[in-house]
């Protein structure tokens, strides 16, 4: 997956990864909450799209910096994902 090798981490993470935006927009990078202003691959809301375009440089407005973009936002917040879809399994959400 070369949105793992982008995003500088392990080949390993890209089954869990794939689960997590499986069960976030399944597959859909166009995929919008009409309750929300979660959009795309990873669902990000509005100010993390904002927040993560400005920290790593680029926008969130292609599949692949979609992906980028959500993989860092995992790292950056559960440290790998599979703490991710453990917080997911729990809350049904990340």
């Amino acid at each position: 997956m070369p949105a793992i090798k982008a995003a500088g981490v392990p080949a390993s993470w890209a089954p869990y990864i794939m689960e997590l935006v499986g069960r976030e927009s399944t597959w859909n990078p166009n995929a919008d909450n009409p309750k929300s202003s979660a959009y795309g691959y990873g669902q990000f809301l509005k100010s993390t799209r904002e927040q993560y375009e400005k920290k790593y440089g680029i926008k969130y407005d292609t599949p692949f910096n979609q992906l980028v973009l959500t993989i860092h936002y995992v790292k950056d917040r559960y440290g790998d994902p599979i703490e991710a879809l453990k917080h997911w399994d729990d809350k049904g959400w990340y």
